[in-house]
């Protein structure tokens, strides 16, 4: 008689942790995943270590997060191994993301990002961005030696022991992010107690204060915060002040140009240019004439954030009053605003939109119709024109506006205000973004080579968008019609990793624990422009006269619409704009709780009566994205 033989279970060799054992493990990999995610990012990791072990609040906040992901993942897979390898992969490549967003950017990576993924994909193609491979390996390697160990270890917890731990990490982060991660009272404490560290530095922030808790901390980045001190009564009453158009009132043809990363770097000394040859030479021209108010305008980020710019000016709302977060105002844009372009179009004026981009990035159609502009020109539109490298030229931008410019003439006497945006200028700067290698730029000091290449690339673009003003501006001065032209930097380029070619070449930006660097981080230059027929009419130089500028012309950009507005002699329109005029004239520099004086004075100490003045622009600007009500 046969015997029927079973395959016994093979035997494995994995040794069961015993619960005391798994407990230090636990801590242990909490504590390395905060070391390692801490390592990842920029500053020096001693230092943040230190900032850590000073304030025991900033690293429990830190910590916890890490504790909690790591509790309820070991309660899932009943193994401390797995649970570390999945952990430690999730917090270290958000890190990383981090750091990556920081330096192409300036900006830190905060839970929204997540919604806009498409548009960060997108936009990755027109970005040289340093992705870190070692840092990627290591992360890597990480998880799977984690995961590795796993296959050796067990641990049986019990099920109580697993329910007990997956609850108490869900309600305990739940208590978190409602009490402690939103809180910004406690966020500033721990801060301020960083010697020289401003609040408003995000990226200096997540580097000293670490990721983890800043990226819970940023949760709702594009809420707009209500104001501690904000009434809707209030408001209303300042937005229902009687107003009535001026009998007197202008009604030029308006263009604003907003250039991309336009700035006047090659006026610095360590540049050696012949006159005629610097890149900027025609802009300069044009600045310098009579038909000319040349000016600096202070915005809201730097190296990027084109929208906050487009937002600032056509609304004279500050990105950075909406929310200490805000570093995209175009996100908080769900409704109907009033805008310049509205109170234009409410006497008359035809509104038109142009921007040789993408209509979907920044969410530009849905926002420029928020904005009462629905005539817009986008990329799509400009199928055969000129590009130049990856990017609709300057040269192509200029003959469209022409273009669409005598396309409204013959089909309308109304006066024309058009808002445009340019693109050719955008980062990054290889030598391999335009089909020719531009020449070097004429620097000494002798620069890396790294600097070179950024200079050179940048100052070609330089030189295209002030031959685009150049162009524009002679082309206007033949209308018969008046017209008045604005164009301006929307931010500072992004010439690298961090600040380097900027030192480089002398000047000291991106110093935000120096007030002054701290301003001119933020500043591009802008050129307020009238053709003759306009200075024959109506005696321009009297007008920019009356504007009162502050000595050094540096405004922020939310006066920079009101600026012409006023030119045209439209006090009445808008009670807000009204407002900025008067504002302006006491602190034509508002900007991340810095400010500049009429006699070019900086300080971060306001006045009673100056403090009251900013809080109504806070609230006031509240009421006008949120609450006010559009048709």
């Amino acid at each position: 008689m046969s015997t029927i033989k079973t395959k016994s279970k093979p035997k494995t060799n994995r040794l069961t942790l015993p619960w005391y054992l798994v407990l230090p493990i636990y801590l242990i990999l909490s504590g390395c995943i905060l070391v390692f995610t801490t390592a990842l990012q920029k500053g020096a990791v001693l230092h943040t270590l230190q900032n850590y072990l000073a304030q025991p609040l900033l690293l429990a906040l830190n910590l916890l997060p890490i504790l909690a992901v790591l509790g309820l993942l070991y309660a899932i897979f009943g193994n401390i191994f797995y649970a570390g390898s999945v952990t430690s992969l999730l917090f270290h490549l958000l890190s990383l993301v981090n750091l990556i967003k920081i330096e192409g950017r300036k900006d830190p990576l905060v839970p929204a990002d997540f919604a806009l993924i498409t548009e960060a994909m997108e936009a990755t193609e027109s970005y040289q961005l340093d992705l870190h491979l070692p840092y990627l390996a290591a992360i890597v390697a990480v998880a799977l030696a984690l995961f590795v160990l796993g296959l050796f270890f067990k641990s049986k917890p019990r099920p109580w022991q697993r329910i007990t731990a997956a609850v108490l990490a869900v309600l305990v982060m739940t208590g978190a992010m409602i009490k402690l991660y939103p809180d910004h009272a406690t966020h500033d404490r721990l801060v301020h107690k960083i010697e020289g560290l401003s609040p408003n530095n995000y990226p200096l922030v997540f580097d000293e204060t670490g990721f983890v808790y800043n990226f819970l901390h940023l949760f709702r980045l594009y809420a707009v915060d209500k104001p501690a001190q904000y009434d809707t009564k209030t408001a209303e009453s300042w937005a229902s002040a009687e107003t009535t158009l001026p009998d007197d009132r202008l009604s030029p043809d308006l263009i604003f140009i907003q250039s991309e990363a336009y700035s006047d770097l090659f006026s610095a000394p360590d540049f050696d240019y012949p006159e005629t040859e610097n890149p900027q030479y025609l802009f300069d021209q044009v600045a310098s004439g009579p038909q000319a108010l040349r000016g600096d305008i202070v915005v809201s980020q730097y190296g990027a954030g084109t929208d906050t710019t487009e937002f600032d000016v056509m609304t004279g709302v500050e990105t950075n009053l909406l929310s200490p977060t805000m570093s995209s105002s175009f996100r908080a844009v769900h409704k109907n605003m009033p805008t310049l372009a509205r109170t234009l179009l409410s006497d008359a004026y035809v509104g038109y939109f142009m921007h040789p981009g993408d209509r979907w990035f920044y969410s530009r159609e849905s926002v420029y119709s928020y904005f009462g502009l629905d005539d817009q020109t986008y990329i799509e539109d400009f199928a055969g024109e000129q590009w130049k490298g990856c990017f609709i030229a300057d040269a192509a931008f200029g003959r469209r506006l022409r273009a669409d410019y005598e396309a409204h003439l013959a089909e309308s006497d109304a006066p024309w205000f058009a808002y445009t945006v340019t693109i050719q200028n955008h980062q990054a700067y290889p030598w391999k973004k335009y089909a020719v290698k531009p020449e070097d730029a004429k620097v000494s000091p002798p620069v890396s080579d790294e600097t070179m290449e950024a200079l050179s690339v940048y100052a070609e673009g330089v030189r295209d968008s002030s031959q685009l003003l150049w162009d524009l501006t002679a082309y206007f001065d033949e209308q018969t019609r008046p017209v008045v032209l604005v164009f301006w930097g929307d931010h500072l380029p992004n010439l690298g990793s961090g600040f380097t070619v900027w030192q480089e070449v002398g000047l000291d930006i991106g110093n935000e624990r120096e007030l002054s660097s701290a301003l001119d981080t933020y500043t591009t230059p802008f050129v307020l422009w009238a053709n003759r027929a306009f200075c024959e009419q109506y005696d321009f130089a009297a007008r920019v006269a009356a504007l009162e500028l502050p000595e050094d012309h540096r405004i922020s950009d939310i006066f920079l619409g009101e600026l012409v507005y006023e030119l045209c002699a439209r006090q009445g329109s808008d009670p807000y704009f009204d407002f900025l005029g008067q504002l302006r004239r006491e602190l034509p520099v508002i900007s991340r709780g810095r400010y500049a004086k009429m006699d070019g004075t900086l300080t971060e100490a306001l006045t009673d009566a100056q403090q009251a003045l900013v809080d109504k622009l806070q609230c006031w600007g509240y009421y006008r994205v949120i609450e006010q009500k559009i048709d």
